[in-house]
């Protein structure tokens, strides 16, 4: 089965509009944007055409490349601080001068749609956070609605990124599977694969994942995003689908639904914001 998941995007949507229609005051997203990259920009544009049909406002910061860090910290305290502010995103990869982590821990928990801080990382590892980072509730839906079982099954995460590695690992652990996580420098990646139930691909290399590397019937999903020939393919050959019992394709597969998961995210935490100003 080939996971359509724009369709499942499109069912997230309908939910949110109809909840957000709700809300006395519609939430506000901010992304913050440093530098130029093709791959960057398609999500940008993606989230404020979501922004926009949901009723969500969605702010730019844009900043330049060569941007000092302490300019960006500064500005991004003021961002953050802003009360009409329910969501923040740093728009990644972040240019390499500047430290990533840093930029991402300037980001108040209670407004880290994307859980990407240190605390945020930390509170879902603890089991105890209020949402789920987009990816593992992407992996989530479409493993749900796939009727795949977790509990016990061998599972692989290619790659050991903050965006998909981690938080697909500690998913993965919390529904009690059985997990290994490789990055792209692991010799014989096949022999892990092939005993593999469940594979994660998160290592932003194409082509890496290979139909014969896999066991017959095994659920592949592909978050893996890069850049190759003007565009955007994931890290699973598209031949993987013959052999895997669930495959998400890319672009189209897990990316939608990670993108309708990040308003979810926005929503719970306006929704929480607004009571706690409240009382």
């Amino acid at each position: 089965m080939i996971v359509d998941g724009k369709r499942i995007a499109a069912e997230l949507r309908e939910k949110l509009t109809r909840a957000v229609k709700e809300l006395s005051l519609p939430p506000t997203l901010a992304i913050v944007v440093v530098g130029e990259d093709p791959v960057i920009e398609s999500f940008v544009r993606l989230k404020k055409k979501i922004g926009e049909t949901l009723g969500v406002q969605v702010r730019e910061h844009r900043f330049v490349a060569s941007v000092p860090e302490t300019t960006l910290l500064a500005a991004m305290k003021t961002i953050a601080g802003d009360k009409s502010v329910d969501g923040v995103i740093v728009q990644l990869p972040l240019p390499p001068a500047l430290n990533t982590q840093v930029i991402l821990d300037a980001v108040p928990s209670e407004k880290d749609v994307d859980m990407l801080s240190t605390e945020s990382v930390a509170a879902f590892r603890r089991g105890d956070a209020s949402i789920l980072p987009p990816i593992a509730g992407a992996i989530q839906e479409i493993l749900e609605r796939s009727g795949v079982p977790v509990e016990g099954k061998e599972s692989l995460v290619l790659g050991r990124g903050r965006l998909v590695g981690v938080p697909a690992e500690l998913f993965l652990r919390h529904n009690n599977a059985h997990v290994t996580v490789v990055g792209r420098e692991v010799e014989r990646l096949s022999d892990l694969t092939r005993e593999a139930d469940i594979i994660v691909c998160g290592a932003g290399q194409p082509g890496l994942l290979k139909p014969e590397m896999l066991k017959q019937g095994a659920t592949v999903i592909d978050a893996g995003t890069s850049e190759a020939g003007g565009k955007i393919v994931g890290d699973a050959d598209p031949r993987c689908a013959e052999v895997a019992s669930v495959f998400t394709p890319v672009p189209g597969g897990v990316g939608p639904i990670a993108v309708a998961l990040i308003f979810k995210n926005l929503l719970v935490l306006a929704t929480v914001r607004t009571k706690q100003l409240s009382r």
